[in-house]
């Protein structure tokens, strides 16, 4: 695996002791290493990690794998058009953020395809919430200046769903080549061009950590108490229901549906709230 000492980029192997323990390096981790020759050497122990992005592992029942560590940011790419954005899955991402006590910026490429007037209204609604939206064109170059701004300095961890041009983001910004993926033009769904996750040096001093499609990140130690108050614009009403267990449904005086009702609160918010109440079980 690469490690950066210094300005430099050595090729590093773990010691005996980390497989024998099973643990990982993730892409993130500061770790002491012991020199062996020039620009090689082996990992002697990982420093500990101030704060991690972790999703559910695919194999092996269902245990944490980690995804990467010591971050600034989530970075959320998602795509104008071609393929349509699923805010239901950027709300996940959203809560997963949140979750792990991390800032999160929205990042709306392709905006040269043009912007409809139901998602311009909707990333406005994100704004109102307190989320950071950039709206880009990794085609054009236009947004890329203050992109590039909230970038420099910071590790970011960029996700997104395949197809939303977030490999062509990033080849923008860091100036070289990441292999792209197409959309399909039959179901509008791109290919993974990502298999794990990738750390880059960003030219501002800070680091993007380019991650494999979009998983469920954060979500599955998330116990469902706890969902409203990485939600906002929920949590901001959810202290003034009649319930203190108040899963806001259909129970009496629930202050978030009256807040629904009102106008303060998206019912689309609600609606991605109970769905992913649901799936916590």
């Amino acid at each position: 695996m690469k490690v950066r000492v210094a300005a430099e980029e050595w090729t590093c192997e773990l010691r005996g002791s980390f497989r024998r323990r099973r643990e990982t390096v993730v892409v993130g981790d500061r770790v002491r290493v012991a020199q062996r020759s020039e620009l090689a050497g082996v990992i002697e122990e990982i420093l500990p990690r101030r704060n991690y992005l972790s999703r559910r592992r695919e194999v092996g029942g269902g245990r944490e794998l980690l995804v990467a560590s010591n971050l600034d940011q989530v970075v959320a790419v998602f795509a104008a058009r071609r393929p349509r954005p699923k805010l239901g899955a950027l709300d996940r991402l959203l809560v997963a953020a949140e979750h792990r006590r991390l800032p999160a910026r929205i990042v709306l490429n392709k905006i040269d395809l043009g912007v409809d007037s139901a998602l311009d209204q909707e990333l406005r609604d994100y704004e109102s919430i307190g989320y950071a939206v950039s709206r880009v064109s990794a085609a054009t170059g236009e947004g890329l200046t203050a992109l590039e701004s909230a970038l420099a300095g910071r590790v970011s961890v960029v996700s997104g769903p395949s197809g939303a041009g977030k490999s062509s983001l990033l080849s923008r910004i860091l100036g070289i080549e990441i292999r792209v993926g197409e959309v399909s033009e039959h179901n509008e769904k791109g290919r993974h061009t990502t298999t794990a996750a990738t750390g880059y040096a960003e030219p501002g001093g800070g680091a993007l950590i380019d991650t494999p499609g979009f998983r469920d990140y954060g979500l599955w130690d998330l116990e469902p108490a706890d969902l409203a108050g990485c939600m906002p614009d929920i949590f901001r009403f959810a202290g003034d229901c009649r319930f203190a267990n108040c899963r806001h449904r259909e129970e009496p005086d629930c202050a978030v549906v009256a807040a629904v009702d009102a106008g303060d609160v998206s019912a689309r918010r609600l609606r991605s709230y109970r769905g992913i109440l649901d799936s916590l079980g």
